[in-house]
């Protein structure tokens, strides 16, 4: 946990905004939360990212997504559908589980600059409209998993005041 305060202080990042779970099936886990944690109502669509680089690769990919607030922190579910992905490699690795955790920024390319000088490689950049929330989203996840022990994603949702550049 020390190693994740120090890389999070001394790449300037906000508190923790998202906890990323992969999932089998997002209807049963979303369920479960709810009952396990009161966590709900989810918001539940799919997704087809237009820019989708994985590995340093443009590519496909479909994600059936569950996102619900837990007190100040979404919780959100990832069903791989369809194409590579960190979540269906992840769901094939290592079963369901906690992935990544995720950081709503309003300088999106300033912390991706941070983090490759770092020396973290960017293992998914990915966004596109999203018609669920009528706005623009930027998404990056880092191979921090050897550093600090789970990725980390820095986010940009067009729709979140915090994500507004200051």
């Amino acid at each position: 946990m020390d190693d994740m305060n120090k890389l999070k202080a001394k790449l300037g990042l906000p508190p923790i905004s998202q906890i990323g779970v992969v999932v089998k099936d997002v209807q049963r886990a979303a369920e479960y939360y709810t009952s396990l944690l009161g966590v709900g109502p989810f918001t539940i669509y799919d997704f087809v990212p237009e820019m989708h680089v994985y590995n340093g690769e443009q590519t496909y990919a479909k994600v059936r997504m569950g996102k619900a607030m837990w007190n100040n922190m979404e919780l959100e579910l990832i069903q791989p559908l369809e194409g590579k992905s960190p979540h269906m490699d992840f769901l094939q690795q290592r079963g369901e589980g906690v992935q990544h955790f995720g950081f709503n920024v309003p300088k999106f390319d300033e912390l991706y600059e941070k983090f490759t000088k770092e020396g973290f490689k960017p293992l998914l950049r990915s966004g596109g409209y999203v018609e669920t929330y009528k706005g623009d989203l930027k998404v990056c996840y880092f191979d921090t998993d050897k550093a600090v022990g789970i990725l980390f994603e820095i986010i940009w949702k067009s729709w979140l005041p915090e994500c507004q550049a200051k």
